[in-house]
């Protein structure tokens, strides 16, 4: 809106009268403000917080934009057509509607009417001219109205081309708990929360394959990286997600949680993280899909393979100097051992080998431990210690030895 109706003379009349309307500008903005924040909830708050500021910028910006128009025209109006189309376009960003907007139109309307009619009686002016500045009043709102709605269209269009760009971003606030985020997050990606969920880690089962999945539609949402996605789901879609991952082509490994409330979630995405790293050097044996539930052992016993590594080193270190065949020998026979407190012919059993045997492992078992294997905290230690580290070197990890052996000779 660039100019007002041109018969009659109107223009020059409303001209004339702009400057005497102005010095009610301020209070006409503050009523105006006040009304919106305490009839419209969605835009309540202190009387001097940001959100007042922000409906202070608007409410000035269209009333005094109004007046210049009575008064000629001259001044260009894409400030305010873009900040109403910014107004707009926040609005859908954030999940809302129009109606909180329209709401506030309706006060603003109500309001400027009041004070125009309240100006024409002082003023002398009559019901002819009132009707013509109550006309241009109202197409002004309007304009603003369809500003604000172009600003709105043109977020849900931008929303809808990147829904999965909402999805990786509402898998991220999940996993990292910022609250906050999670409803806007959601409505964008049109995907409702659960109360329940499933985590899945997905790769590529071939080394040499690219990281494909399939479309999952609304049944999941996926923050994909190069070589993994994390994929969350709600404990009823897991089975159908998983069929998915199945058939894929290329064929994908994944790793899936039991099912999570909503504050478990980083926890759960840790878990199938390290399961789908643990299938891959070989400590879990599942194949391409792993049940996370079926591991949780392994998973505590390799939560933190920093301070896993140093105490191999420290209280393992008579074992990693033996020779490699007598290390595999010792540490499976102590393991052995250890889990079952069995008799030398029972372990040789468990172990396909002679009675003998076991007890000559055992003899030498003794000589590089001492008197550690009467202490119960050791022998916490050293349980929890092997049922962790025997799996990775069976799978042919050498880090604890090389490790050793750099320190040996250093």
């Amino acid at each position: 809106m660039t100019a007002l109706r041109e018969d009659d003379g109107f223009p020059a009349l409303a001209s004339s009268l702009v400057p005497l309307f102005r010095p009610q500008l301020p209070e006409l903005v503050a009523h105006i403000t006040q009304d919106i924040q305490t009839n419209v909830p969605a835009y309540a708050g202190p009387a001097h917080g940001r959100r007042h500021r922000l409906i202070t910028l608007a409410v000035n910006g269209a009333v005094s934009h109004f007046l210049d128009l009575l008064e000629g025209g001259g001044t260009s109006g894409d400030r305010v057509d873009d900040l109403f189309r910014k107004m707009g376009y926040g609005e859908a960003l954030d999940g809302h509607d129009l109606s909180a907007m329209r709401a506030s139109y309706r006060i603003a309307r109500h309001q400027g009417w009041e004070y125009l009619r309240s100006f024409a009686v002082a003023q002398g002016l009559s019901a002819e001219v009132l009707g013509l500045l109550g006309d241009a009043l109202l197409a002004y709102i309007d304009h603003l109205t369809e500003q604000a709605a172009i600003g709105w269209r043109t977020a849900r269009e931008t929303i809808e081309r990147d829904r999965d760009r909402n999805r990786r971003r509402l898998v991220v606030a999940l996993l990292d708990g910022r609250e906050s985020e999670v409803p806007p997050l959601a409505a964008h990606a049109g995907w409702e929360i659960p109360e329940r969920f499933v985590v899945l880690a997905v790769a590529p089962r071939r080394r040499r394959d690219a990281l494909e999945l399939p479309d999952l539609g609304s049944a999941a949402i996926v923050n994909a990286g190069a070589d993994t996605a994390t994929v969350l789901t709600s404990s009823g879609d897991a089975e159908a997600v998983m069929k998915m991952l199945r058939s894929a082509t290329p064929p994908l490994r994944f790793a899936f949680s039991w099912s999570v409330e909503r504050h478990d979630l980083p926890h759960a995405h840790r878990w199938v993280t390290r399961a789908l790293e643990l299938g891959a050097a070989g400590v879990i044996t599942d194949g391409a899909v792993i049940d996370c539930g079926r591991h949780r052992t392994q998973l505590w016993l390799h939560a933190e393979p920093a301070l896993r590594r140093g105490m191999v080193q420290e209280l393992l270190r008579p074992l990693l100097a033996e020779t490699p065949n007598s290390r595999e020998i010792l540490s499976e026979t102590l393991l052995a051992w250890l889990e079952t407190r069995d008799s030398a012919p029972a372990i040789a059993g468990r172990l396909g080998v002679h009675p003998q045997t076991v007890r000559y492992r055992w003899k030498r078992i003794n000589e590089i431990f001492g008197e550690a294997l009467h202490d119960p905290d050791f022998i916490v230690q050293i349980t929890m210690l092997l049922k962790a580290s025997v799996p990775l070197w069976k799978a042919g990890d050498q880090s604890d030895f090389e490790r050793f052996h750099a320190e040996e000779n250093a």
